[in-house]
């Protein structure tokens, strides 16, 4: 893998994480769909961004896990 190729990996992880982000802010199924419609725009996409999406929710999950957990 060049280093070409790392950075486009790194910027599509990075950009999962902001779309995940955007949704778990705004939870609403318009927000979804448009999230859906901007990711699918050339038909594809990137395993890196699925990624990042996935690693985003998963750690919002965990940190309301952990709150729900302090008492």
């Amino acid at each position: 893998m060049t280093t070409e190729d790392q950075t486009q990996t790194d910027e599509d992880f990075d950009y999962g994480c902001e779309c995940a982000m955007t949704l778990l802010n705004e939870p609403t199924e318009d927000c979804l769909n448009d999230l859906i419609d901007e990711l699918d725009e050339d038909g594809m996409i990137s395993t890196e961004v699925v990624y990042g999406l996935l690693a985003t929710i998963l750690m919002s999950i965990n940190e309301e896990d952990y709150e729900g957990d302090e008492h």
